[in-house]
């Protein structure tokens, strides 16, 4: 009787801490913690899909228990390690708290840990999803968190750890777990290509890496799901196929296009691409997704890091970004995100692509950026000038292209409160949460600053058109139950542009902020605080 078949996922299941991909800070710390004898009794591993949090779980309980560890590591050949992954030692407890979240599973493990491990030296109990608890569960398990028999480990993993009540979160060593970059995942791949003889071609094994977008497990999905597919040699045409994606090599023809305004020749290409088949969603992500990484480009020198992208990719990024200016790039994938968003309800979204092209194509579309950026520069040179000369200015509007200019001898204005101002110590976590749930909303943010005062959160708008598209009461709102759930406790969030604090109140006229978030709720149910 054949084999039967194991996915690659589990198959190539990390068995040590070396082989978790891209996580050497978690690895390193847990291996410590082992070596030295400082186990603490509860952990929460936090972290998008796939990036390797419950493997190390398993790692960690194999490792407490092994008779034979070295360096932090588990043997994986001792009866009590080989009992664990087994099954046959009880003492590891693995339980879904997505399917199992209810309060009558807590009260079932918290009448288990008061006896002793039969095979092992620790009980290790590992939730997965720990979001996923309800409030009373939580509060069932609170005690046994706090004051846990010596002989019990907890360890609870989940991808929003902002949904964890902050009385738990307080009895539990955190591990962010980060995503896992393109190059660490092609590694790891080109290694299990190897051992498992598949025929590939280096530039499709790129694109499966990409594709895994930070996540190990979907990299390693997406290959066997290709790999069933090739009778030979698995090509990049045959990922595209089989995935169902827009081909790179045509989206950055369409974008030269529109840097050209060229509408025929895009409408032309975008023609052939919708005919094979692809969603038109599909199509409008990915153009979206690509003038991301256009405005990256053009807003940082080092944009690598960002892009999470190889090379060579990024090399070819970096040179039609030169075609467009950041106005340019930013209206482009505002609009984008406006004719996304009708796609959706339209029972012909092809239409919504044809229209978002021809847009992005029209002169008169750039030109009002354009327009916008000379006479945003033109001022910010007469500021520096009059900075410079120790004046003030005074406006006469004499028409509608020109003003009148009188000087004084008055001095300027005290300068504002940024470069003084305490910066929010947790913007980075609340970036990587707006990341993860709306790239589009995450390019008007990523170039802010957020000072902190106390309750509340400013954010500094660098552009006017991130600025009028996040200051609206309801923005305002939306961030600031974002940055409350990062916070732990009630923010209020004003904005302001990078000159010093604007009228926040002026912009009252639109929800905006790409619509909140395409109308989509980023934080799902509120954060439920449980009383200690």
């Amino acid at each position: 009787m054949a084999e039967k078949y194991q996915a690659l996922y589990r198959k190539w299941r990390p068995l040590v801490f070396e082989d978790v991909v891209g996580q050497d800070h978690v690895s390193d710390t847990l291996k410590n913690s082992i070596t030295s004898g400082r186990i603490a009794h509860a952990y929460l591993f936090c972290g998008t899909r796939g990036t390797g949090k419950t493997s190390s779980a398993k790692i960690f309980s194999r490792a407490v228990n092994c008779e034979n560890a070295k360096d932090g590591n588990p043997c994986n050949e001792c009866e009590t390690c080989r009992g664990i992954m087994d099954g046959s030692i009880l003492d590891v407890y693995e339980m879904d708290a997505a399917s199992n979240s209810g309060i009558d599973n807590i009260r079932e493990i918290r009448d288990e840990v008061i006896y002793s491990p039969t095979g092992s030296k620790y009980k290790v109990y590992i939730v997965d999803e720990a979001h996923m608890l309800t409030t009373e569960a939580f509060n069932a398990l609170l005690k046994t968190l706090e004051e846990p028999p010596e002989h019990v480990i907890f360890i609870l993993a989940t991808t929003e750890p902002h949904k964890i009540p902050a009385t738990i979160l307080s009895r539990c060593q955190r591990f962010d777990f980060r995503r896992i970059g393109v190059v660490d995942i092609e590694k790891r791949l080109n290694k299990i290509i190897a051992a498992e003889n598949i025929k590939i071609t280096p530039d499709a094994v790129e694109l499966v890496a990409e594709l895994a977008d930070g996540s190990m497990r979907d990299g390693l999905s997406i290959l066997d799901q290709c790999a069933a597919y090739a009778k030979d040699e698995l090509r990049y045409d045959d990922i595209v196929d089989i995935v169902g994606i827009a081909d790179k090599r045509i989206i950055f023809p369409i974008a030269d296009f529109i840097a050209d305004f060229n509408s025929g020749e895009a409408l032309k290409a975008t023609d052939e691409f919708l005919k094979q088949g692809k969603e038109a969603t599909d199509f409008l992500e990915e153009l979206i997704s690509h003038f991301r990484a256009l405005m990256i480009c053009k807003a940082t020198e080092s944009p690598e890091g960002i892009l999470e992208k190889s090379a060579e990719i990024t090399e070819k990024y970096k040179e039609q970004a030169q075609k467009f200016s950041v106005d340019r790039l930013l209206g482009a994938i505002s609009q984008l995100s406006d004719f996304l968003l009708q796609a959706k309800k339209l029972s012909a979204p092809e239409i919504a692509v044809e229209m978002a092209v021809v847009k992005l194509c029209a002169k008169a579309n750039a030109s009002d950026a354009s327009e916008l950026a000379n006479r945003l520069a033109a001022v910010e040179k007469e500021l520096e000038a009059i900075k410079a000369g120790g004046v003030t200015v005074k406006r006469t509007p004499t028409s509608r292209a020109a003003a009148k200019i009188e000087t004084t001898d008055e001095p300027k204005p005290a300068a504002p409160h940024i470069d003084d101002a305490k910066l929010w110590t947790r913007w980075r976590e609340a970036l990587t949460l707006v990341k993860d749930r709306s790239k589009s909303l995450y390019t008007f943010l990523f170039n802010a600053k957020a000072l902190f005062f106390g309750d509340e959160v400013e954010l500094v708008i660098a552009s006017e058109m991130a600025y009028n598209k996040i200051n609206t009461p309801e923005g305002r709102q939306y961030l600031e139950e974002l940055f409350s759930s990062v916070q732990g406790t009630q923010l209020r969030v004003t904005v302001s542009g990078k000159e010093g604090p604007k009228n926040r109140e002026a912009e009252d006229g639109g929800a905006s902020i790409l619509d909140i978030a395409a109308k989509k709720d980023l934080l799902g149910e509120k954060m439920t605080v449980v009383e200690d």
